[in-house]
């Protein structure tokens, strides 16, 4: 093989060479490009429904709260009934007698 065959086998394989780890390159980037696309839809979709939980549990503590309320008002309401029975009983009694 002549000098100048060699180099320009050389030069060809090079240029093959650099082709190769071009496109070797491009393809790990688009796999790397895919794979973040990927993780960051899962991690969207994971802040949606965590931002969804946390809507819920304010509508469960609303509804908790009001529920409280009204336990509260119905427990004063039975101690005035209690109340007005033991004055009613007391005034049976005292008429009885």
């Amino acid at each position: 093989m002549s000098p100048d065959t060699t180099f320009s086998l050389s030069v060809l394989i090079a240029i093959v060479g650099c082709f190769v780890g071009l496109a070797g390159w491009l393809h790990s980037r688009d796999t790397k490009i895919s794979e973040d696309a990927e993780w960051r839809s899962m991690v969207n979709a994971k802040l949606d429904m965590a931002i969804g939980l946390r809507k819920d549990h304010n509508d469960l503590e609303e509804k908790h709260n009001a529920i409280t309320e009204r336990v509260g008002r119905v427990e004063e309401s039975t101690k005035a009934a209690h109340r007005r029975i033991d004055t009613l009983e007391s005034n049976m009694k005292e008429s009885s007698h």
